[in-house]
């Protein structure tokens, strides 16, 4: 690799040079490919990076599908996710968000199914013909679990502020783990944690 991919090394780690290999001509036909790749041993071990995997400002949550196909990567600015198909090397969709994206699950095997946590406090349910469903939380959530076994979609709030004049002695303060069950489409008793 290091004879086709220019390596250097840092403190923090490896920097992989990805424009210091040739480029192979676009018109290229998929038979003219394969025997290049039989040929070229340079060609077999080249880097192929996905089209379009880029933010216009940054990229907060990268997710992979269970099944290894997709992947679901959530941007900031304006909100929007993006949803690339591993084996054709692309983008798939694009969808514009109301919210910055605080975290994002993937619920089924593809990316047939998934929850996007936003800033705005709500939870929105996708489906591959777009939002199916929203629901508003509480409070702020941080992060997000799927329960398989009971159907509950499990979201960290990011607690009860209590100010330290107001709180008695030996109170501590607590946060909120929301359950929300996706086969009822209801929520469940929150559990509660110290913070």
């Amino acid at each position: 690799y290091s004879a086709i991919m220019e390596i250097q090394e840092r403190k923090s780690g490896k920097i992989y040079s990805l424009s210091s290999t040739t480029a192979i001509p676009e018109w290229l036909s998929e038979r003219s490919r394969r025997n290049l790749a039989k040929r070229d041993s340079q060609y077999r071990h080249r880097v192929t990076l996905l089209q379009d995997l880029e933010m216009p400002v940054a990229s907060t949550k990268v997710r992979q599908s269970p099944d290894g196909r997709f992947l679901i990567v959530g941007g900031t600015y304006s909100p929007r996710i993006r949803c690339y198909e591993l084996s054709e090397m692309s983008m798939k969709f694009e969808r514009y968000l109301d919210s910055e994206v605080v975290d994002l699950l993937i619920l089924g095997e593809d990316y047939g199914k998934f929850a996007i946590l936003g800033a705005d406090r709500t939870v929105s349910f996708h489906a591959p013909y777009g939002n199916h469903a929203t629901i508003r939380l509480p409070t702020f959530g941080r992060a997000m679990a799927y329960e398989k076994t009971t159907c509950d979609l499990l979201v960290v709030s990011s607690g009860k502020r209590i100010s330290s004049g107001s709180m008695a002695a030996g109170q501590q303060a607590t946060g909120e783990v929301y359950r929300f069950n996706l086969d009822e489409g209801r929520f469940s008793e929150p559990l509660a944690f110290p913070s």
